[in-house]
């Protein structure tokens, strides 16, 4: 039971929040009546034949107004007493979002801790409170932090319980130590490369498949992008490739201890003079032991 004024217990949950939260130009709600509406048209999407990916979620969230998310991390349970005030005093200071709770018992992992951002479309907040998290409150320093939107839990999408993706953000990791780069799971990322080096070209609609090349000497973060037949048509944009191609290695390593493996393809959307296409990117994590093939919810994985 945590005491400070500016703590309460509710429902399994300890909360706390800015003094100052009322008067805060970001605080919003999550109207009961917008969340009602959401779900009912939820519902219905669930009843239709439509496949459901975790844009409509995301959809959903921006039409009905729904904007409320949280960045998701975890405290060992000899570490609470320390670490959980350090996250309250941050709250109450001004230096997070508007408010944070931590579960009264932990799991395997630990006591869960959302840190709240009022809006999920601010990316400009949601960068500033992560790197708080990092900065200010000094944990999660090299780990890699993903944001829940409350849509998803008002829809009751919980990992255990569904195959869609259940964060639209991540941040952090060994190749992003400085929080420098809100990763998206559903937005459009273009990504264009010159072709004078290339072996093929693509049309506009065609398949494409991307692959590190860690050994490139150039440029260790090179992607190469290659067609159906294998020929290289190109490479992903070089500072786009630096992001891409951490998260790529990041995601391939913790598949690989779950008996998986990651397939990053692409379709090419648009080709200007010949010399620069832009690339729309999927990621499919593929069973190594039934080869099913489940396509990451995001259409895009990386922001400015």
């Amino acid at each position: 039971m945590d005491t400070h004024p500016q703590a309460w217990s509710s429902g399994g949950w300890v909360w706390v929040k800015n003094p100052q939260y009322a008067n805060d130009s970001k605080a919003r709600v999550d109207s009961k009546d917008d969340v009602a509406r959401m779900s009912t048209e939820w519902n219905s999407l669930k009843k239709s034949n439509i496949k459901i990916t975790h844009r409509h979620l995301i959809d959903l969230a921006t039409k009905h107004n729904v904007l409320h998310g949280k960045w998701l991390l975890n405290i060992k349970a000899d570490c609470v007493k320390t670490d959980w005030p350090k996250v309250r005093n941050a709250i109450v200071d001004g230096k997070l979002g508007l408010v944070a709770k931590i579960s009264d018992a932990p799991d395997k992992r630990g006591h869960v801790v959302c840190i709240y951002c009022p809006n999920f479309l601010d990316k400009d907040e949601v960068l500033r409170i992560r790197r708080a998290i990092r900065n200010d409150v000094g944990l999660e320093r090299n780990s890699i932090l993903r944001f829940k939107l409350d849509a998803v839990t008002d829809a009751n999408i919980y990992a255990y319980n569904s195959a869609l993706r259940t964060t639209s953000y991540d941040c952090g990791g060994k190749d992003d130590e400085e929080c420098s780069t809100l990763i998206s799971h559903w937005e459009q990322c273009t990504m264009s490369e010159g072709l004078k080096y290339a072996e093929a070209t693509a049309a506009q609609g065609e398949k494409v498949t991307l692959l590190r090349e860690p050994d490139n000497k150039y440029d260790p973060n090179a992607v190469r992008v290659v067609n159906g037949s294998g020929q290289q048509i190109g490479h992903v944009a070089k500072d786009k490739a630096a992001i891409l191609s951490p998260k790529i290695k990041e995601m391939q390593e913790e598949l690989h201890s779950q008996n998986m493996k990651l397939v990053v393809e692409g379709t090419i959307i648009s080709v200007s003079d010949g010399y620069q296409q832009s690339v729309q990117v999927e990621f499919k994590e593929i069973s190594n032991e039934t080869c099913d093939a489940e396509v990451a919810e995001a259409e895009v994985v990386i922001l400015e």
